[in-house]
């Protein structure tokens, strides 16, 4: 008869679920700070937990920058989602996701804030979903005449980039970012 094996400790796993959230949220405001090269060490100490822990749930600094880069992107897809769900132009839910992205540049660790390109299967698929969404948008708003200008993905994507840089704190870049979107947003009816 075989050793029989203890049951897993419920703390625990919530613990080293804790662990890796907050190795995650220091790895992004490090990343921000000081680049994607910051210490793997420099990140531990500042989610308080020791570089095996953080090892222990991200193997080299490409699985943390990939987790980063995964995370950014869903968090953008259930952003255009949601615009998509709440308004009823595609201008207006340009407006809304795009303020969202305003909003959670701090959170977001992407090639325009610091971080590489996307590189996983998995982070191009979030990616390619996104992208079909603007295109929808940009579709959509062509039909209903929202949107008269020829722009692409990329127009909206660097749009976003741009606005959302990390590191803007407070409501006077709020208050500029706001102009520049209703701006560009506004520009996209005009032939």
């Amino acid at each position: 008869m075989g050793r029989r094996m203890p049951e897993p400790d419920r703390a625990l796993r919530s613990d080293a679920q804790r662990n890796r959230e907050r190795v995650i949220n220091a790895a992004v405001a490090a990343i921000h700070r000081d680049g994607a090269a910051v210490p793997m060490a420099t990140i531990a100490a500042e989610a308080g937990v020791g570089v095996g822990t953080l090892y222990r749930h991200f193997a080299t600094r490409e699985d943390l920058i990939e987790e980063l880069t995964y995370r950014s992107m869903k968090l953008m897809l259930t952003r255009i989602e949601h615009a998509i769900d709440v308004t009823d132009t595609a201008v207006e839910a340009f407006r809304v996701f795009l303020s969202a992205v305003i909003r959670d540049r701090d959170d977001m660790v992407l090639r325009s804030t610091g971080g590489p390109g996307v590189a996983s299967a998995r982070s191009r698929a979030v990616q390619k979903q996104l992208h079909e969404a603007i295109r929808g948008l940009i579709a959509r708003g062509s039909a209903e005449g929202t949107i008269r200008r020829a722009i692409d993905v990329w127009d909206i994507a660097w749009l976003g980039a741009t606005l959302s840089q990390p590191g803007r704190d407070g409501p006077t870049w709020d208050r500029i970012a706001g102009r520049l979107l209703d701006t560009y947003l506004a520009g996209l009816g005009v032939e």
